[in-house]
C-alpha cells in the first residue's frame, strides 16, 4: 500500500542560491510491508514525468539509511529504483530520503522522496 502526497515549489528569487539549490518537488510516500518480505526487494520507483530521450538522473539516499537496510539502483538512464537489502526480523519504521537529481538539457534539477517504510509482523 502507497499513500503518496507532494509539495512543490513555486518561484525563487533570482538571487537566492540557497532557494535554487533546494528540491523542486517533495514527494511523501508511505510505504507497508510484512516481516517475511523475500529480500532483496525493489520497494519503490523514481524517475522523471515526462522523460526525454536525452534524460539522466542521479539517485541516492540522503538520510535514514544508517543501518544499510536500503540501497539504491539505477535501471536505465531516466528510472531509478530503492531496495529493501536485508530482512527486517521485527515490526520497525523508518523514514528514508530519496534524491533524485535530473540533468536535462544541461541543468541539474533536484527532486526528494521522502519515504516511510512500516514493516509490520507476518504473524498479523
Amino acid at each position: 500500500m502507497c499513500l503518496t502526497r507532494h509539495c512543490q515549489r513555486i518561484n525563487c528569487p533570482t538571487n537566492s542560491i540557497d532557494c535554487q539549490s533546494s528540491p523542486l518537488r517533495i514527494t511523501y510516500h508511505q510505504l507497508n510491508f510484512k516481516t517475511n518480505i523475500i529480500t532483496p526487494a525493489q520497494i519503490f520507483r523514481i524517475g522523471p514525468s515526462p522523460v526525454y530521450s536525452s534524460d539522466n538522473i542521479v539517485i541516492s539516499i540522503i538520510k535514514g539509511n544508517k543501518e544499510g537496510y536500503f540501497s539504491t539502483r539505477k535501471l536505465n538512464s531516466f528510472t531509478g529504483a530503492i531496495y529493501l537489502q536485508r530482512k527486517v526480523g521485527e515490526p520497525k519504521e523508518f523514514l528514508i530520503d530519496v534524491e533524485m537529481k535530473l540533468l536535462r538539457q544541461g541543468t541539474f534539477t533536484s527532486f526528494l522522496s521522502r519515504i516511510y517504510v512500516f514493516i509490520t509482523s507476518s504473524k498479523m
